[in-house]
């Protein structure tokens, strides 16, 4: 149902809840112009299927999906932040997005060093892809 190339997509780690928490933001300041997809869902994994190679591991980041290119990491934040302007001058709200919200390991994610190491992560560690893809999540 979701197209690649009709609106950006955020995949972010769903098993993570500070991630899960940047993606609702992400979602929220966008207006909803972004789709939230978890990397562990059933869409997310047919995302990750679709968009990159084999062997890839792409699950060390969020990614920013556009329909040419994956931003992941720190290269994301640049296209999130254009789309977070963007949706000031466009009131249109879209509806809310379903976020699973939990933690596979809920000590390890209350934990304060472990949340500024993957903030860390996240500002270090940057790629881009190009993608040549017109296939929708449900193909």
């Amino acid at each position: 149902m979701i197209s690649i190339t009709n609106r950006p997509v955020l995949i972010y780690d769903d098993r993570c809840s500070s991630c899960t928490i940047f993606a609702k933001y992400a979602f929220k300041y966008s207006r909803g112009q972004i789709n939230c997809i978890g990397h562990y869902s059933k869409e997310g994994e047919k995302l990750r299927k679709i968009v990159f190679p084999p062997n890839y591991n792409e699950t060390e980041m969020f990614w920013m999906i556009t329909p040419n290119v994956a931003y992941g990491g720190r290269s994301g934040l640049l296209p999130l932040l254009g789309l977070i302007i963007r949706s000031i001058f466009k009131p249109n709200k879209s509806p809310n997005s379903n976020f699973a919200g939990y933690c596979s390991d809920s000590k390890l994610c209350s934990d304060k060093k472990f949340q500024i190491k993957r903030l860390h992560n996240l500002l270090k560690h940057g790629k881009k892809l190009n993608i040549k893809c017109t296939k929708t999540i449900n193909d």
